[in-house]
């Protein structure tokens, strides 16, 4: 069974890329690198948080892509009104069927 046919959805994929100018600062820039890319993206599981006093919930999806999509960490993976924050990659055990990749959604408006 081939992957395309589980791939239900499209997003585009973007990252974060440097400018620097003449005085040595660095503006960073949002670039799309992949434009309505086929995927699939899980139901959010919520995890619970604990960061010293402050508890909070934090939502965790799985995004499934063609392999070769040259994704990494930090990248942003955007559906519709909905941005997701790559926390990591992970290839599959089989040779070039797909990347999975497990994302935070983010939940502050960037």
């Amino acid at each position: 069974m081939s992957i395309i046919s589980l791939l239900n959805r499209t997003a585009d994929l973007k990252r974060q890329t440097a400018d620097y100018d003449d005085m040595g600062g660095v503006q960073y820039t949002l670039t799309t690198y992949q434009s309505s890319a086929p995927c699939r993206i899980s139901q959010a599981v919520p995890t619970e948080i604990q960061n010293g006093p402050e508890e909070y919930a934090e939502a965790t999806v799985m995004v499934y892509l063609l392999p070769g999509s040259g994704a990494q960490r930090d990248d942003q993976v955007v559906h519709g009104s909905t941005t997701y924050e790559v926390l990591g990659v992970r290839e599959p055990s089989v040779d070039n069927h797909h990347t999975a990749l497990v994302c935070k959604v983010r939940t502050d408006g960037v």
